[in-house]
């Protein structure tokens, strides 16, 4: 074999491995044939940027949609990133860039997830658009590098109280071996007060237990809801009671106010009072002295008034002249039926004819005649 033959071969062999290397860095290095496909490129701002490098990985939800291709550090502050996506994948503006870390150990990515802020649109990100709300997420290992202070005084905390645990420990200790009889009193007392408590419970579950007493039970909460109906009920008539004894108290001080009123004046003048007083009660003295000599006076029979009240022929005679006059006075009462019959026509008699002829002197039957009066 020549020479050239032998170099040719290597050539052949170099170009062979460079494309099978380069088709396993497309196939395996998560390109994917990338290159060969269309992008579009979007720029990122963030306050910071740690761990980020060219060719850091652009995920969303898990998924590889492209990779960081530049990374500037801003004068003023902040970090600029240039980042290729796969065009075919859709990152919308409602969702928010986040940078992160895929391992303890530290490695950065860039991640598009759910924006919590209301009201984004949902339109997909467009070739060359640029971000500048992105956030950091904290670093695992800087958070355990900050608890490192916490943690020591945590742990210290710990030990001091694991050395007093195990001294109340000791403590307990002395105390039960110094007390164990009383402990064991104690746990006897308490043995015997668990056993009157279970026979109470039992005692308690065979009275509730009882169909009767359930349904007593049944009975007397259903009735419940009826006697606060009736105890409010009654409250309320107590109340309306109290307030009518309020009303009358009320008037009752102003009956006692105008008495008070009518009370002050006799007050003032309880002398003149008292001096009339006195003298009515000797006017009832002098008035029953009187009554008495008149009492005395119809008792006494050779009075007047005794004799008409104790001598029956004088009440008999009184009584003979009532007859009398009672008699007498049947008789009247005709004639003055004609007298006022006579009266009447009199007042009616026009020119006082009537009356002339009453008075004339002729004989009856003179001239014109009148019916004769009854005898």
């Amino acid at each position: 074999m020549d020479e050239r033959t032998l170099q040719i071969r290597v050539g052949v062999v170099v170009v062979t491995a460079a494309m099978i290397a380069f088709l396993l860095v497309l196939f395996f290095g998560g390109g994917r044939f990338m290159i060969l496909e269309r992008q579009k490129t979007i720029y990122l701002k963030f306050p910071q940027a740690p761990g980020v490098t060219v060719q850091t990985p652009v995920r969303k939800n898990g998924i590889l949609i492209g990779r960081v291709t530049d990374v500037q550090l801003l004068d003023e502050g902040g970090v600029v990133l240039t980042a290729k996506l796969d065009s075919r994948r859709k990152v919308l503006r409602n969702e928010a860039v986040r940078i992160g870390t895929a391992s303890l150990l530290g490695d950065a990515i860039l991640e598009f997830v759910p924006s919590n802020l209301p009201g984004g649109s949902r339109e997909e990100i467009e070739d060359g658009e640029f971000i500048a709300d992105g956030l950091v997420a904290s670093d695992p290992l800087r958070v355990l590098v900050g608890l490192e202070d916490k943690l020591g005084g945590a742990i210290r905390s710990i030990e001091g109280a694991g050395l007093e645990v195990t001294v109340l420990a000791r403590n307990l200790n002395t105390i039960v071996g110094n007390n164990q009889e009383q402990f064991q009193r104690v746990i006897m007392k308490s043995e015997q007060a668990i056993d009157r408590f279970r026979s109470a419970m039992v005692t308690v579950d065979e009275l509730v237990g009882d169909p009767e007493v359930r349904q007593q039970i049944k009975t007397t909460l259903a009735g419940l809801p009826q006697l606060m109906r009736e105890a409010q009920t009654t409250l309320t008539e107590a109340r309306g009671t109290l307030d009518s004894f309020r009303e009358m108290s009320t008037r009752a001080n102003k009956n006692l106010a105008n008495l008070e009123q009518f009370t002050t004046p006799l007050a003032e003048r309880g002398d003149e009072l008292a001096e009339a007083l006195a003298s009515s009660v000797e006017n009832v003295d002098a008035l029953l002295s009187q009554l008495a000599d008149f009492s005395e006076a119809l008792n006494n029979r050779e009075g007047t008034l005794g004799q008409l009240l104790h001598d029956r022929d004088l009440y008999d005679r009184l009584e003979r002249s009532a007859g009398n006059i009672e008699d007498a006075s049947r008789q009247l009462r005709p004639i003055l039926n004609d007298v006022r019959i006579l009266t009447d026509k009199l007042a009616t008699d026009p020119g006082g004819q009537l009356l002339k002829r009453t008075l004339d002197r002729r004989p009856i039957g003179t001239g014109t005649k009148w019916p004769a009066s009854p005898e």
